[in-house]
């Protein structure tokens, strides 16, 4: 019996012992389940930082690639031909000058970002070369223009000289870094003869003033009109927009001035003649219309000087046209006859009788001394005339050996 219990308590002590070790092994292999799903979970933890990381990396890159592809794009507009041109445009807008100082650039800038475009398929400023400038003026050569008919050098001139201006002010804003202007032979024109009017000419066209056929006050009126047109245009030389803009407050009858408002409105005051104040006056007391008539006609309180037979200003189309019946009704040929032409009238006539180039570029509101140059290489009648008028082989003081005078009469020649 002692045996049988000693067997039995060894029994159940292995069989404790045998369960403390099982859960000491159960224990431990969970601690070793645990660390093992921790180490699991850590890594996992690791690899979606370092995914998240990488997702922010690549968002950044893609943000800032696509900030770079923006400002690219941004710079790439900037460089496009079409918009620089309407920023040129809009400067000289902002620039205050005249309207036809606009509108040069806009057709000559125009036709060479249409060129360029159509025919080289260039859009960006940056790839324009000095050989697609030169291409540039030989189209502008062998093209028609409006009117189908071949542009003239000067007119080629004219339109190189808008882009000359137009790539200058690329490097100055700094656009462009070199101007293939710089390697590029510019268009050349001979100098042109300047056409005046004449004296018979010029009394030709105030005879031409009266309408033909008409008779009454408004004939009268338009006659009165256009004398005094042409005499404020042949003593003042002003430029057909300064005088169909000018107002009665712009005309001191006190002391016969005038003034003008010219291009960037900048203001110029100029004498008036006796003839010019005489037909000017007469035309202003006697023949404009007064208060009560402008207000019949809608009119009321209009304040320019030059009026039209509907009661209203005087416009450029309306000069061209009066201009056109004046050298029709005159007989006058072989030249036009325009506003500007009294201008080179103006300019010459003046230069002649007082040497003073600086007073007429004065008087004729240019910004230099260049363009008045200009009328120092006189047209060819007068310049003939002067030479024979200062001939120095004929104001020698003594005399000299040889005939006396010399005379042609038919074919014979009388010593």
């Amino acid at each position: 019996m002692v045996l049988k219990a000693t067997n039995t308590n060894s029994f159940a002590a292995n069989a404790e012992t045998s369960k403390k070790a099982i859960r000491r092994a159960s224990k431990k292999g969970s601690r070793v389940t645990e660390e093992r799903a921790k180490a699991q979970r850590a890594k996992l933890d690791a690899q979606a930082e370092a995914r998240h990381a990488q997702e922010e990396q690549e968002a950044v890159t893609q943000k800032a690639q696509n900030k770079k592809t923006g400002r690219q794009e941004i710079q790439a507009k900037r460089r496009m031909i079409e918009p620089l041109i309407e920023a040129y445009i809009q400067d000289h807008i902002g620039g205050n000058h005249s309207n036809k100082t606009v509108e040069w650039h806009q057709t000559a800038l125009g036709f060479m970002h249409l060129f360029f475009k159509e025919e080289l398929g260039i859009t960006q400023i940056d790839e324009v070369e000095a050989d697609d400038i030169s291409a540039w003026f030989t189209h502008l050569r062998v093209t028609p223009g409006a009117r189908d008919k071949v542009r003239t050098e000067r007119t080629v001139q004219t339109y190189a000289r808008s882009a000359r201006a137009f790539f200058h002010w690329l490097i100055r804003r700094e656009t462009l870094e070199h101007n293939p202007f710089d390697r590029v032979v510019f268009p050349k024109v001979g100098r042109p003869l300047i056409q005046t009017i004449t004296d018979d000419e010029f009394e030709k066209l105030l005879r031409a003033c009266a309408p033909p056929n008409e008779t009454g006050a408004f004939a009268e009126r338009a006659a009165v009109r256009n004398r005094a047109i042409l005499w404020l245009l042949y003593d003042t030389g002003i430029r057909v927009s300064e005088l169909i803009n000018l107002r009665l407050d712009d005309l001191d009858r006190k002391k016969g001035v005038v003034t003008v408002m010219g291009k960037g409105s900048k203001e110029r005051r100029i004498a008036l003649g006796q003839n010019c104040q005489r037909n000017l006056f007469y035309y202003l007391d006697k023949h404009r219309p007064d208060e009560a008539e402008l207000a019949d006609w809608g009119s009321a309180g209009e304040d320019h000087i030059f009026l039209s037979e509907t009661r209203q200003p005087l416009t450029k189309n309306g000069m061209e046209m009066l201009f056109k019946r004046l050298k029709t009704r005159s007989g006058i040929t072989g030249k036009r006859i325009s506003p500007h032409i009294f201008r080179h009238t103006f300019a010459m006539n003046y230069l002649l009788k007082s040497n003073d180039p600086f007073s007429l570029q004065e008087l004729l509101g240019h910004e230099d001394l260049t363009t008045v140059l200009n009328y120092i290489h006189m047209n060819d009648a007068v310049l003939q005339e002067q030479k024979r008028k200062y001939s120095p082989g004929d104001h020698i003081p003594t005399r000299m050996p040889g005939p006396r005078e010399t005379r042609r009469k038919g074919t014979a020649t009388k010593q």
